[in-house]
């Protein structure tokens, strides 16, 4: 996950769906869970998101439903 640009700490939950080949078709960063919502923190989530593979599985239903939560922290 690449550094957000700003000086902001939280958690921004993912929620991702992912098709049968293992690849995020769909992230929406900031769902609940998350505790912050600054726009610097949800576009690196939502793109690391979107970089993230799984294993394939030619059985699994065509869209699987999951979330990913990432942890930003100010570097002490």
């Amino acid at each position: 996950i690449e550094k957000p640009e700003c000086n902001e700490e939280g958690i921004v939950v993912v929620s991702i769906e992912v098709d049968r080949t293992g690849k995020v078709i769909k992230a929406i960063a900031g769902v609940k869970g998350t505790t912050n919502t600054a726009e610097c923190l949800l576009k690196p989530a939502k793109e690391a998101a979107l970089r993230t593979t799984w294993n394939p599985d030619n059985n699994a239903p065509i869209k699987q439903p999951g979330t990913i939560i990432y942890k930003f922290s100010l570097a002490k």
